[in-house]
């Protein structure tokens, strides 16, 4: 459906020195003058207590998310440091530096030695960091083998396990003297020694490590100490406090991690580790779980120094944000509501904690592409650091006057967006509603444009003897560079070239990218160290550029619409619900044929055949599927269709009808606990959560006096909660409105959350201390996602998990029968008191789960 995008623009959004003295260290400020210093359990900068929120951005040398293991672009370090910097953090974690074991990291091998190459990354992510003011925690190793390397990377060479990583004086050795190399590099950009840089706040012996010894953390410490001594050192072990470190004398910084975090267990182990001294910092937690509750017991409490979340991405080098799966990416301003709004709590805990919030977005927005769809335009582009949302401008000249494209405001997940007015020839740009405009960009009606910021290559054919820089694209000084692209229907081209004097620069074309011929360009100065080479390229195939000296920062090359329209879009059909399909749910998603030639398509639902008055009529579609954002009324029959159009008219599918499931007048058992043969079956099949306090199930007699139920006991413990889970076989639990249960909480005033598992997402609703026994009811609106959880809609149609859970940390007894889902309106009698639990009466807990 999507056509290739045809034209290039090759724009680097600059905020770096020229290329005459890109790496000279004093066009590289630093706002970070002074260094960090540790005042026994807390921080201290330039006398003042220093406290931060921050976040973790591990990928910052090297990347794995966007096409493979590779170097992130200097836009995408750029960008995620202002993004971090727009939400008021001032420090973050990276794993930049815990690099070995691969060919494009630091350290490729032992015998290998260490490759230069993969540290111009890391030299860019410093010095850009101390130009916006953030300062840096540093891992030297990981405990996990992930792609960017990790401890077992020392132990390998040797044919040794990890656990040699902290006893084998060879291994040592080796990660002391890739400590060292590191500590002393000299910043090409800036001129400093890593060592001598204030940007980095702490050194972090390594990520997670589980096998440290007293011995091993009190020599690296020291070692370190001495070999970097007006930065910290920090150490930590995946979760809880390693006890190790709270004695070991050069150890500044305890580093704990939380998934999930909780307002207790930070209070309690902030406690700990300032009891000894030492500063504490919450180096990871869930994103997800960003929360006032969270966070402002952490701001009245000074022994919490700081908190970093887990973990930001910033934009994607063409359109929208690199994505990341490991559910606790978060992306600014938001994916989602419940992602915008645990991102509103990190802002409102870096102001609390002393950060500033600028009010503009740092970056512009670039307008990366303007395909053709069935002859309408269709732009991406490149999103600006802190920018809340996007309007696309349209005018007939550069100068304007400049028209809204669109109502409203779009986001990232926005583009690529549809200009679904035919607007022949005419110009676009993209202003962020918070921040600057992007350049104007042409495109005639008949033509494609396609931009690449020489960020990478990913967009060329070819280059010779050319580089990536942050000042753009460089000769590499071997002799004449060369870049070359591969598109049909090349027309024209414009390349801007960073010099102050004009430059030598030749434009050749191809028809089969291996004769090349030049032809005649124009030249113009359109600022001081600024030149616009243009050229006609006359349908050439193939175009590369030839230069010498200075560097690329701009190139827009257009090109002929590869699917001219030439008639209406051809026919097609609606593909889901089926024509005449009965018992739909929802339904979920509605679908249908490609049409070709089609620009967008138009779905209108409705309950009349005639379709009038219609439910959904959404407009502007560019794929062949729409979910809507609920389902239809049930036991209903419903007519739709889809019209397809494009520049030249458009083509409906004929009207088809479906009739959806009407809700269920019956209550669905979950369990009834009359199936388990004894106590042991009911115990095998509801798992204890073992982060959890003790807890024993058992089958005892119904309170009801009809059939058994569960009783569980608890013992107290520290873990505050404790609970059990069953799973079973996919339960079809769709249109009913709640779960029911019986309980009889004679033994126990602890709180009681009841959380299912729908379609692999989590679902929890928490009922208060003090809550009488009886029948509860608690409608499915009432549940929310934990914290901890990933973020997902609710889907009753499969079912798979049923836990409970007491709170409180006391010992007692609880009794649990008839669970069921209740459908509405109420069809059974109920002969005891009923409670009906609302949202807003639901607290959500924090506990992980049996798994």
């Amino acid at each position: 459906m999507r056509s290739a995008l045809i034209a290039l623009t090759v724009m680097a959004s600059l905020a770096v020195p020229s290329p005459a003295s890109a790496t000279a260290p004093e066009k590289w400020p630093s706002l970070n003058k002074t260094f960090v210093t540790r005042d026994g359990a807390s921080l201290s900068l330039d006398r003042r207590d220093f406290r931060f929120a921050g976040t973790n951005i591990y990928w910052l040398g090297l990347d794995e998310n966007v096409g493979g293991i590779g170097y992130p672009t200097y836009f995408r370090i750029r960008d995620a440091l202002d993004t971090a910097r727009a939400m008021g953090m001032t420090v973050v974690r990276s794993h930049m530096l815990t690099s070995t074991g691969h060919p494009l990291t630091l350290l490729p091998s032992k015998e290998a030695g260490f490759n230069d190459e993969a540290f111009r990354t890391v030299d860019y992510a410093i010095a850009y960091a101390g130009r916006v003011g953030i300062r840096l925690i540093l891992p030297l190793t990981d405990n996990w083998a992930y792609y960017h390397g990790g401890h077992a990377d020392f132990t390998k060479p040797y044919g040794l396990p990890d656990a040699a990583f902290y006893t084998d004086p060879r291994v040592i050795a080796d990660y002391r003297a890739y400590v060292k190399h590191v500590m002393n590099r000299v910043n090409a950009l800036t001129g400093k020694r890593y060592a001598d840089d204030p940007t980095i706040m702490a050194w972090e012996l390594g990520n997670e490590l589980e096998g440290m010894t007293p011995e091993w953390i009190n020599t690296n410490a020291s070692l370190f100490a001495g070999w970097a001594p007006r930065q910290l050192i920090a150490a930590g072990r995946r979760f809880d406090i390693d006890p190790d470190t709270l004695t070991a004398p050069d150890v500044d910084i305890v580093d704990v991690h939380y998934y999930p975090p909780t307002a207790a267990k930070v209070k309690a182990d902030a406690a700990t580790i300032a009891g000894a001294g030492k500063v504490y910092i919450a180096g990871e937690y869930a994103s997800n779980a960003a929360s006032a509750e969270l966070f402002d017991p952490a701001v009245a409490d000074p022994n919490v120094t700081g908190m970093l979340s887990w973990s930001l991405f910033g934009h994607h080098d063409r359109n929208g944000f690199v994505q990341h799966d490991d559910g606790f990416t978060f992306h600014y301003p938001g994916d989602d509501a419940r992602m915008t709004a645990a991102n509103r709590a990190q802002i409102a805990f870096a102001s609390s904690m002393g950060g500033s919030v600028p009010r503009r977005a740092a970056g512009t927005p670039l307008i990366t592409a303007i395909g053709k769809r069935g002859g309408l335009n269709v732009l991406r582009w490149r999103g600006a650091a802190g920018a809340d949302g996007y309007r696309v401008e349209r005018a007939r000249s550069p100068h304007g006057p400049w028209k809204p494209a669109h109502g409203g405001v779009l986001t990232d997940a926005d583009a690529p967006w549809t200009d679904l007015t035919p607007p022949g020839d005419a110009w676009y740009r993209v202003a962020a509603v918070n921040g600057a405009r992007s350049e104007p960009r042409y495109a005639g009606a008949r033509e494609t444009v396609l931009t690449d910021p020489l960020q990478d290559f990913f967009l060329t054919s070819g280059h010779t003897d050319a580089e990536i820089r942050p000042g753009g694209l460089h000769p590499t000084g071997r002799g004449d560079a060369s870049v070359s692209w591969q598109i049909a229907g090349l027309k024209r081209i414009q390349v801007d070239v960073l010099s102050d004097r004009r430059p030598s620069l030749a434009v050749q074309v191809s028809k089969d990218g291996s004769s090349w011929r030049s032809i005649a360009s124009r030249a113009d100065r359109v600022r001081d160290v600024k030149w616009s080479i243009t050229a006609s390229l006359a349908g050439a195939g193939n175009i590369r550029l030839v230069w010498r000296a200075a560097g690329l920062a701009q190139a827009t090359l257009w090109a002929a619409d590869p699917a001219p329209v030439t008639g209406r879009p051809a026919g097609f059909a609606v593909t889901a619900p089926a024509a005449g399909a009965t018992g739909v749910i929802g339904p979920q998603e509605f679908t249908w044929q490609e049409a070709a030639g089609a620009g967008h398509y138009t779905l209108t639902v409705s309950r009349h055949r005639d379709l009038h008055d219609p439910v959904i009529d959404v407009t502007g579609l560019d794929t062949t599927s729409y979910t809507p954002a609920q389902g239809l009324d049930p036991a209903t029959t419903w007519y739709w269709s889809v019209r397809a159009t494009n520049t030249a008219g458009s083509r409906t599918t004929p009207v088809a009808s479906f009739t959806t499931r009407a809700l269920p007048s019956a209550p669905a058992t979950i369990d009834d606990f009359e199936g388990y043969a004894d106590s042991a079956a009911l115990a095998a099949a509801y798992v204890r959560n073992t982060g959890g306090d003790p807890v024993t199930p058992t089958i005892v007699a119904s309170p009801s006096g009809a059939g058994r139920a569960m009783r569980l006991d608890v013992t107290p413990g520290s873990s505050g909660y404790a609970g059990v889970t069953r799973t079973f076989a996919p339960l079809d639990l769709w249109g009913q409105q709640g779960i029911s249960l019986d309980l009889d909480r004679t033994g126990t005033r602890a709180g009681i959350t009841i959380q299912f598992v729908a379609n692999g997402v989590y679902w929890e609703h928490t009922l208060p201390a003090g809550t009488p026994s009886g029948t509860v009811r608690v409608p499915f609106t009432a549940f929310a996602q934990p914290p901890w959880a990933p973020t997902g809609t609710l889907d009753l149609r499969q079912v798979t998990q049923l836990s409970v859970y007491l709170g409180g940390g006391d010992a007692g007894r609880l009794i649990v029968d008839q669970v069921q889902a209740y459908p509405a309106p109420e069809s059974q009698a109920v002969t005891r008191a009923v409670f009906t639990h609302s949202a807003t009466s639901s607290t959500s807990s924090s506990r992980p789960s049996v798994l």
